[in-house]
Protein backbone atom coordinates (compact mmCIF):
# COMPACT_ATOMS: atom_id res chain seq x y z
CA UNK A 1 0.00 0.00 0.00
CA UNK A 2 3.14 2.32 0.83
CA UNK A 3 4.22 1.68 -2.48
CA UNK A 4 1.08 2.68 -4.21
CA UNK A 5 0.67 5.78 -2.42
CA UNK A 6 4.22 6.57 -3.11
CA UNK A 7 3.79 6.09 -6.70
CA UNK A 8 0.44 8.34 -7.18
CA UNK A 9 2.23 10.78 -5.12
CA UNK A 10 5.14 11.05 -7.79
CA UNK A 11 3.01 10.56 -10.50
CA UNK A 12 0.93 13.40 -9.58
CA UNK A 13 3.66 15.50 -8.93
CA UNK A 14 5.02 14.72 -12.60
CA UNK A 15 2.22 15.33 -14.06
CA UNK A 16 2.70 19.20 -14.96
CA UNK A 17 5.93 17.92 -16.77
CA UNK A 18 3.64 15.90 -19.31
CA UNK A 19 1.50 18.77 -19.33
CA UNK A 20 3.77 21.25 -20.66
CA UNK A 21 3.31 22.26 -24.00
CA UNK A 22 6.41 23.03 -27.21
CA UNK A 23 7.33 26.77 -26.59
CA UNK A 24 6.23 28.44 -29.05
CA UNK A 25 7.74 31.36 -31.33
CA UNK A 26 7.81 34.66 -30.53
CA UNK A 27 4.81 36.24 -33.09
CA UNK A 28 5.41 39.77 -32.83
CA UNK A 29 8.59 41.88 -33.53
CA UNK A 30 8.68 45.22 -33.29
CA UNK A 31 11.85 47.20 -34.19
CA UNK A 32 13.54 50.45 -34.54
CA UNK A 33 16.46 51.70 -36.83
CA UNK A 34 18.01 54.29 -38.16
CA UNK A 35 20.20 55.64 -40.63
CA UNK A 36 22.36 58.80 -41.75
CA UNK A 37 22.79 57.91 -45.24
CA UNK A 38 20.29 60.24 -46.43
CA UNK A 39 16.60 59.02 -48.54
CA UNK A 40 15.76 59.05 -51.78
CA UNK A 41 13.22 62.71 -50.79
CA UNK A 42 16.21 64.35 -49.05
CA UNK A 43 18.27 63.84 -52.07
CA UNK A 44 15.87 65.34 -54.19
CA UNK A 45 15.49 68.14 -51.93
CA UNK A 46 19.32 68.22 -51.24
CA UNK A 47 19.12 68.94 -55.45
CA UNK A 48 16.96 72.21 -54.66
CA UNK A 49 18.77 73.19 -51.90
CA UNK A 50 21.60 73.68 -54.18
CA UNK A 51 20.18 75.44 -56.60
CA UNK A 52 18.58 77.93 -53.84
CA UNK A 53 22.26 78.02 -52.20
CA UNK A 54 23.54 79.57 -55.51
CA UNK A 55 21.21 81.80 -55.97
CA UNK A 56 21.81 83.20 -52.81
CA UNK A 57 25.46 82.88 -52.49
CA UNK A 58 25.19 84.53 -56.02
CA UNK A 59 23.73 87.72 -54.59
CA UNK A 60 26.83 89.42 -52.83
CA UNK A 61 24.81 92.40 -51.36
CA UNK A 62 23.19 90.04 -49.17
CA UNK A 63 26.26 88.52 -47.91
CA UNK A 64 23.99 85.17 -47.07
CA UNK A 65 25.40 81.69 -47.25
CA UNK A 66 22.95 78.29 -47.29
CA UNK A 67 23.29 75.61 -44.44
CA UNK A 68 21.73 72.45 -45.28
CA UNK A 69 21.38 69.72 -42.16
CA UNK A 70 20.14 66.45 -42.89
CA UNK A 71 18.62 64.57 -39.77
CA UNK A 72 19.08 60.45 -39.90
CA UNK A 73 16.65 58.68 -40.90
CA UNK A 74 14.14 57.01 -38.39
CA UNK A 75 12.12 54.16 -38.48
CA UNK A 76 9.41 51.72 -36.87
CA UNK A 77 8.19 48.66 -38.12
CA UNK A 78 5.62 46.36 -36.55
CA UNK A 79 5.97 42.83 -37.58
CA UNK A 80 3.86 39.30 -37.13
CA UNK A 81 5.37 36.07 -38.21
CA UNK A 82 2.78 33.70 -39.75
CA UNK A 83 5.40 30.66 -39.40
CA UNK A 84 9.32 30.86 -39.42
CA UNK A 85 9.74 32.12 -42.96
CA UNK A 86 6.89 34.66 -43.87
CA UNK A 87 6.29 37.81 -42.02
CA UNK A 88 3.79 40.78 -42.66
CA UNK A 89 3.70 44.55 -40.80
CA UNK A 90 3.83 48.34 -41.13
CA UNK A 91 6.86 50.44 -41.30
CA UNK A 92 6.69 54.28 -40.36
CA UNK A 93 9.77 56.09 -40.98
CA UNK A 94 10.35 59.88 -40.86
CA UNK A 95 13.27 61.46 -42.77
CA UNK A 96 14.24 65.30 -43.50
CA UNK A 97 16.08 68.20 -44.18
CA UNK A 98 16.88 71.69 -43.18
CA UNK A 99 17.90 74.60 -45.23
CA UNK A 100 19.08 77.93 -43.35
CA UNK A 101 19.89 80.71 -45.04
CA UNK A 102 22.74 82.49 -42.92
CA UNK A 103 25.03 85.59 -42.76
CA UNK A 104 28.06 84.34 -43.87
CA UNK A 105 30.09 86.17 -41.09
CA UNK A 106 27.93 86.14 -37.78
CA UNK A 107 25.94 82.91 -38.84
CA UNK A 108 23.00 84.52 -37.93
CA UNK A 109 19.97 82.69 -39.33
CA UNK A 110 17.51 84.67 -41.45
CA UNK A 111 15.51 82.08 -42.57
CA UNK A 112 14.73 78.25 -42.49
CA UNK A 113 13.09 76.12 -44.15
CA UNK A 114 12.23 72.03 -42.50
CA UNK A 115 10.83 69.46 -45.51
CA UNK A 116 9.38 66.96 -43.65
CA UNK A 117 9.09 62.94 -45.39
CA UNK A 118 6.85 60.90 -43.43
CA UNK A 119 6.13 57.30 -44.77
CA UNK A 120 3.60 54.51 -44.22
CA UNK A 121 4.45 50.98 -45.57
CA UNK A 122 2.92 47.57 -45.67
CA UNK A 123 5.82 45.50 -45.18
CA UNK A 124 6.25 41.57 -46.62
CA UNK A 125 8.83 39.31 -45.25
CA UNK A 126 10.43 36.22 -46.11
CA UNK A 127 13.56 34.54 -43.77
CA UNK A 128 16.60 32.99 -46.11
CA UNK A 129 17.60 31.64 -42.67
CA UNK A 130 15.92 30.98 -39.13
CA UNK A 131 18.07 30.31 -36.36
CA UNK A 132 18.07 31.59 -32.79
CA UNK A 133 21.09 33.77 -33.17
CA UNK A 134 20.73 34.55 -36.11
CA UNK A 135 18.17 35.48 -38.97
CA UNK A 136 19.01 36.32 -42.63
CA UNK A 137 16.11 37.72 -44.16
CA UNK A 138 14.91 40.02 -47.51
CA UNK A 139 11.47 42.36 -47.51
CA UNK A 140 9.73 44.57 -49.59
CA UNK A 141 7.59 47.50 -48.71
CA UNK A 142 5.16 49.53 -50.52
CA UNK A 143 2.98 52.60 -49.59
CA UNK A 144 2.75 56.46 -49.16
CA UNK A 145 4.63 59.07 -48.40
CA UNK A 146 3.35 62.36 -46.50
CA UNK A 147 5.42 64.97 -48.05
CA UNK A 148 5.48 68.57 -45.85
CA UNK A 149 7.52 71.55 -46.02
CA UNK A 150 6.58 74.76 -47.61
CA UNK A 151 3.36 73.06 -48.79
CA UNK A 152 2.09 69.17 -48.27
CA UNK A 153 1.64 66.69 -50.43
CA UNK A 154 1.40 62.94 -50.99
CA UNK A 155 2.88 60.50 -53.53
CA UNK A 156 3.68 56.81 -53.48
CA UNK A 157 6.36 55.13 -51.51
CA UNK A 158 8.10 51.69 -51.93
CA UNK A 159 11.97 49.97 -50.29
CA UNK A 160 13.64 47.17 -51.60
CA UNK A 161 15.86 45.62 -49.01
CA UNK A 162 17.19 42.10 -50.33
CA UNK A 163 19.51 41.54 -47.22
CA UNK A 164 18.87 41.38 -43.69
CA UNK A 165 20.55 40.47 -40.95
CA UNK A 166 18.76 40.38 -37.02
CA UNK A 167 21.35 39.33 -34.03
CA UNK A 168 20.97 38.43 -30.49
CA UNK A 169 18.75 36.74 -28.43
CA UNK A 170 15.34 35.36 -29.25
CA UNK A 171 13.99 38.26 -27.54
CA UNK A 172 16.14 41.65 -27.84
CA UNK A 173 18.31 42.01 -31.21
CA UNK A 174 20.18 44.37 -33.33
CA UNK A 175 19.46 44.28 -37.11
CA UNK A 176 21.29 45.59 -39.93
CA UNK A 177 19.96 46.10 -43.67
CA UNK A 178 20.52 46.97 -46.88
CA UNK A 179 18.43 48.23 -49.17
CA UNK A 180 17.05 51.01 -51.53
CA UNK A 181 14.32 52.86 -52.24
CA UNK A 182 12.44 56.11 -50.95
CA UNK A 183 13.00 55.24 -47.20
CA UNK A 184 16.81 54.89 -47.55
CA UNK A 185 19.31 54.28 -49.42
CA UNK A 186 22.14 51.97 -48.70
CA UNK A 187 22.25 50.66 -44.97
CA UNK A 188 20.42 51.13 -41.71
CA UNK A 189 20.88 49.74 -38.47
CA UNK A 190 19.02 49.52 -35.12
CA UNK A 191 17.67 46.91 -32.31
CA UNK A 192 14.46 45.06 -31.83
CA UNK A 193 11.71 43.02 -29.26
CA UNK A 194 9.91 40.18 -30.40
CA UNK A 195 7.17 38.67 -28.14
Amino acid sequence: MKKLIAATLLFALALPVFAQEEPQEPKWTVRASGAYIPSMPTIISLFGAIAVGIAVSANEDNNETLDIQLPPVFSVDALYSFNRTWSAGVSATYAGSIWNIVDKDTREIHSSQLNSFISLCAVGRCNYLNRPAVKLYGSLEAGGMLVAGSSASFAGCFQVNPIGVEFGSDQIFGLVELGAGMNYLGGRAGIGLRF
